[in-house]
């Protein structure tokens, strides 16, 4: 390496000196670029994982809720089923009726709080008379439906919060995934000309930089 004495600050590199200074060039770009794309790596791989990890809940969850809107239905059609019990026991057939058609009511209803007050009116005809074995089976059937309309209602809810974190993830592994492309070919010329230097360094070729 020379550097001329006109005082302008200008290093000329002989052929060893010009392929050291590239090489170093690239090395520190090469610093440079790793650093920035582990960190982004990093980020990325979190995102990719969660949005994973959300989409396999989801499916769980999903499968969940369907597993509680047939049960649901099931309960309250296995109390259906035994209300013909009722009469033979001596329950007048109008309240037999009057159950049989709150009971229909209920199976419809989404908001639980509506479902609950015709539930009340059921269990308080049910507390009419005697008790007997039907009604308690009765009861127990319609009160564990009620239970899986809360724990359906409760599934829902966090359907929808997993729906509204993977979008989030999505959205932030949408806007890193351009830099942490060009990051990564950014790398990849660098290895690529380091190999060309490397191998330069030890030949007579003719230099050609720009």
């Amino acid at each position: 390496m020379t550097t001329d004495g006109d005082g302008v600050g200008v290093t000329l590199y002989d052929r060893e000196g010009l392929i050291d200074a590239v090489i170093l060039k690239h090395n520190r770009m090469l610093e440079k670029y790793n650093f920035e794309f582990e960190e982004l790596d990093t980020r990325f791989s979190s995102y990719s994982q969660g949005i994973d990890d959300s989409k396999k809940k989801h499916e769980e969850l999903l499968e969940r809720i369907d597993v509680l809107k047939e049960k649901r239905q099931q309960l309250y059609h296995q109390a259906e089923m035994m209300l013909d019990k009722l009469t033979e026991s001596g329950m007048q057939q109008k309240d037999v009726n009057t159950i049989r058609d709150n009971i229909a009511k209920a199976k419809l209803l989404s908001p639980v709080n509506e479902e609950k007050a015709i539930v009340d009116s059921i269990m308080s005809v049910l507390s009419i008379g005697e008790t007997s074995e039907s009604k308690l089976s009765i009861k127990s059937k319609i009160e564990e439906a009620v239970t899986s309309h809360e724990e359906l209602r409760a599934a829902s809810g966090l359907e929808c919060g997993l729906i509204e974190n993977q979008k989030l993830q999505e959205d932030e592994l949408n806007k890193a995934k351009p830099r942490h492309s060009w990051l990564e070919k950014r790398i990849q010329s660098h290895k690529e000309a380091l190999k060309y230097w490397d191998k330069l360094k030890g030949t007579d070729k003719e230099v050609i930089t720009v």
